[in-house]
């Protein structure tokens, strides 16, 4: 797929991480330069990136690395329900310290690693998910950390005048694997055109999109995306005929499925069950 633009220098957080490992060969093909960042080392560094391992929290080491960078994609954190102290150590805190350096070193554009989990409790079949951007309406404390994220990119966008996106990143992989993600999936190319879009948006001040395709059985509006130039185009129906002779279930009833469920425990992994990716 190809680009719109010049090569930029770009910095991702979280590096190490699975999103971050399907957006680096994207993004190097689109000529980028990657400054890669994550607490614990990055597999693989080629031609073209640069790697820094540093703590969420340290504000000088991410401040440096992020010195000529068009932009900062934040991916790094927790990605599933922890106890308290820690989502707020490292999503809230992290994020907060990261937008910090980010101010320092002069970078304008941000894009936030969201969840779908930050309004998990909106109902699929609700006319105010359909339409625009529903209310924050965590369903875990996970979810609850990426509301603060959401929160603290509004802060920084009004206080320092940055183009902040924070995305809602609902079910990303290689190809849906459940009726719930024939509605939530988002593809790694398309989340490519996301990081594209927030570089190259004219949009600025703070704006909250869902990080989701064009799929056909979606349930969340595209126009909060568009706003910023984001313009998904895979579809998860592509492989519905598959998904559906593997698991013959119906979509949950709301956007965070599982994780809304009363059974999930909060502030266990997994909600202490069995882990099935």
């Amino acid at each position: 797929m190809g680009y719109p633009g010049a090569m930029a220098r770009l910095a991702l957080t979280g590096a190490a991480g699975r999103i971050a490992a399907s957006l680096r060969p994207r993004l190097r093909a689109a000529g980028h330069d990657l400054v890669l960042l994550d607490a614990v080392p990055v597999p693989e560094p080629v031609a073209g990136e640069q790697v820094v391992e540093a703590d969420l929290r340290d504000v000088d080491a991410h401040a440096d690395a992020f010195a000529g960078a068009e932009l900062v994609v934040h991916l790094g954190g927790l990605s599933d329900e922890r106890p308290w102290p820690d989502l707020l150590a490292v999503n809230v805190d992290g994020t907060r310290a990261v937008l910090d350096a980010v101010v320092r070193a002069g970078v304008r554009r941000v894009l936030l690693a969201s969840s779908v989990h930050a309004a998990g409790y909106a109902r699929v079949d609700d006319p105010a998910t359909a339409a625009g951007m529903p209310l924050p309406a965590p369903d875990t404390y996970y979810g609850a950390s990426k509301a603060a994220v959401e929160a603290l990119g509004g802060l920084y966008a009004g206080r320092f005048g940055l183009t902040v996106v924070s995305a809602r990143i609902m079910t990303f992989a290689d190809e849906p694997g459940s009726p719930r993600s024939l509605q939530l999936w988002l593809s790694g190319d398309d989340m490519a055109r996301l990081v594209e879009a927030v570089r190259t948006t004219d949009a600025g001040g703070h704006h909250v999109v869902w990080g989701v395709s064009a799929n056909t059985r979606r349930r969340v509006d595209l126009e909060p995306g568009r706003a910023v130039g984001f313009e998904p185009q895979d579809d998860a129906e592509t492989f519905a005929a598959e998904v559906q002779r593997a698991d013959a279930s119906q979509a949950p009833a709301v956007l965070g499925g599982g994780f809304a469920d009363p059974s999930y425990r909060l502030g266990e992994a997994h909600g202490g069950r069995e882990h099935r990716s």
